[in-house]
């Protein structure tokens, strides 16, 4: 620059240093910590800003660093901890310093114990490592990042140690590894199934051996589950470098897995790992999708009810029943609130007993895809209110639906009404016919008795229960209504899909009574499912009602 007069030198070097000023206050860094509800560290918790790539991993210690680019200066951060409840900061929270204290999650009991006499053992997935591979390497400088596999697993499988294999070039003298485990919908990850993290440390390059053993994972009713790896920790080499990478081999199927934080969204990319899983399994069971234990002892009905409680946490996790377009209507002793998504037909969604529009998050996302999905809160229950003292009936929640139907200006719906929702869906439809166009029950009955007798007797222990329940209504309800005829049922006209799971508390008997006295049905038993097919088969059922409700879909 010897030749440019200094005046512009001058100049120049303001704009620079401009310029590093800028961008210096064009971000702020939020600091702090991570702890649990008695103010003990949380380690690796992963923090970032949905759809961004702003994102880190807190230390061992719960220690934090986040660099926030003022473009994102009004978004939440979200901390996410396996085994805790989201925390949402909201931008006005934040501060640096701060304390983050999260929620333990609640869960209602213990881990699957597989009591099989005879447990299989194999190897699933890579074994060994071929002559050409591959590698997306870690970024030391993005701990957020994961990656993985998808693993086919069986019907009762048990992890005994998860093997991957680290490419020989890479550099460092240590390196500490978070490993998650994901059940699997759409082909990519979906919801964590860990209660505490696992950690992994590596000084080495080669195979490496995660004993899973101690962790008794054990899962039941799952096909496919995602293990992802994320890189929290790490000490470079002697010489101060550092490369990391997993070795993977190209494959046809989009087996390998990797999203930029916990709050991203994954992609699926042609490959695999070259990682195996360490098994043993059992292909006879029941399938159920989460993976804790039933209780000791007690009749399956019962447990059923029990387990209802394990799901619940996904679906007021999951966004539905809590939307900001949501709307209330009034019915003047009652507000009940609706929520719609997607365009075409109308599909009414119906809850069950003390349940709420979350309850189909499983449904919601795919059914929207192909009608206007109207899902609606009964009422006193989920978001609805009720000013009412009566007692409760299905016909007066299907007089709630009409006025509801009625408000909309709708002329003819379909109808898909689970348990409770299944019951009122028949009520209505004996009251209504000329507004509905096909009907789906899941797990509904004509009378109590059709309800196992052991869940029938808990019911009554629970109204005369020294500390009786919050909704003594809701409990009466199941006890006394409904009561429709088999006459009656013959009076439906339009088509009909009777559902019900094999181990369902509805009795296998009663579930074909309904369906063999409407001209027009279908019956349909889910095999290795209870009361709560939606949630432990979501995939299967919402396959069934679609090809009900258009037969094109089975193409």
């Amino acid at each position: 620059m010897s030749n440019i007069p200094s005046s512009f030198k001058r100049l120049f070097l303001t704009v620079a240093a401009l310029f590093v000023l800028f961008n210096v206050k064009a971000q702020r860094i939020l600091t702090g910590s991570v702890k649990d509800s008695q103010q003990h560290p949380v380690p690796y918790c992963s923090i970032g800003i949905k759809n961004s790539k702003v994102a880190t991993v807190a230390s061992e210690d719960g220690i934090f660093k986040l660099v926030i680019p003022d473009s994102l200066a009004s978004s939440s951060v979200i901390f996410s901890a396996t085994g805790f409840i989201d925390r949402h900061l909201q931008a006005n929270e934040s501060k640096s310093g701060m304390v983050i204290t999260l929620q333990e999650k609640v869960f209602d009991m213990g881990e699957v114990v597989i009591k099989a006499a005879k447990l299989k053992e194999r190897i699933v997935g890579q074994q060994s490592r071929p002559m050409i591979t591959f590698s997306k390497m870690f970024d030391q400088n993005v701990p957020s990042i994961e990656q993985g596999n998808i693993f086919e697993i069986y019907d009762r499988t048990l992890l005994k140690a998860y093997n991957f294999y680290i490419m020989p070039s890479s550099k460092f003298s240590s390196i500490t590894l978070k490993l998650n485990i994901y059940t699997v919908k759409d082909n990519l990850p979906d919801s964590n199934v860990l209660r505490k993290h696992i950690t992994y440390k590596a000084s080495s390059t080669g195979w490496q051996h995660i004993d899973l053993a101690p962790h008794q994972l054990n899962f039941d009713g799952l096909d496919k589950i995602a293990i992802t790896l994320q890189l929290v920790n790490y000490a470079p080499d002697s010489n101060n470098n550092f490369v990391f990478g997993v070795s993977a081999k190209k494959t046809i199927a989009k087996d390998l897995l990797f999203r930029y934080q916990s709050q991203g969204n994954w992609e699926g990319n042609a490959g695999t790992f070259i990682a195996n899983l360490d098994i043993k399994y059992s292909k006879e069971g029941k399938k159920l999708q989460l993976t804790d234990k039933p209780l000791i002892d007690e009749k399956p009905e019962i447990t059923t009810l029990a387990n209802y409680y394990r799901y619940k946490q996904g679906a007021l996790e999951s966004g539905y029943g809590k939307n900001k377009k949501g709307r209330y209507i009034d019915l003047g002793d009652a507000r009940i609130y609706t929520e719609e998504y997607g365009k075409g037909e109308p599909l009414v969604l119906l809850h069950g007993n003390n349940g709420s529009i979350a309850d189909f998050y499983r449904q919601i996302p795919v059914f929207a895809k192909h009608f206007r999905v109207i899902a609606i809160d009964t009422r006193g229950q989920g978001r609805s209110t009720d000013l009412s003292t009566a007692a409760y009936s299905y016909d007066k929640f299907a007089d709630d639906l009409h006025k509801v139907l009625t408000a909309m200006e709708l002329k003819k719906v379909n109808l898909v009404g689970w348990s409770d929702g299944g019951n009122t869906a028949l009520s209505f439809n004996l009251t209504h016919p000329e507004l509905v166009d096909n009907m789906v029950t899941i797990g509904a009955n004509l009378y109590p008795s059709g309800i196992a007798d052991s869940l029938l007797a808990s019911f009554k222990n629970l109204l005369t229960a020294q500390n009786p329940p919050k909704s003594p209504r809701l409990i009466s309800l199941m006890l006394e209504q409904p009561n429709i005829t088999t006459k009656q049922l013959q009076q439906i006209v339009n088509p009909v899909l009777v559902i019900a799971g094999s181990d369902d508390v509805i009795k296998p008997e009663h579930t074909r009574l309904i369906a063999a006295h409407i001209g027009k049905s279908q019956l349909q038993i889910i095999p290795n499912a209870t009361h709560y097919v939606p949630f432990e088969k979501p995939d299967l059922l919402n396959k069934v009602i679609l090809e009900f409700l258009n037969p094109s879909f089975k193409k």
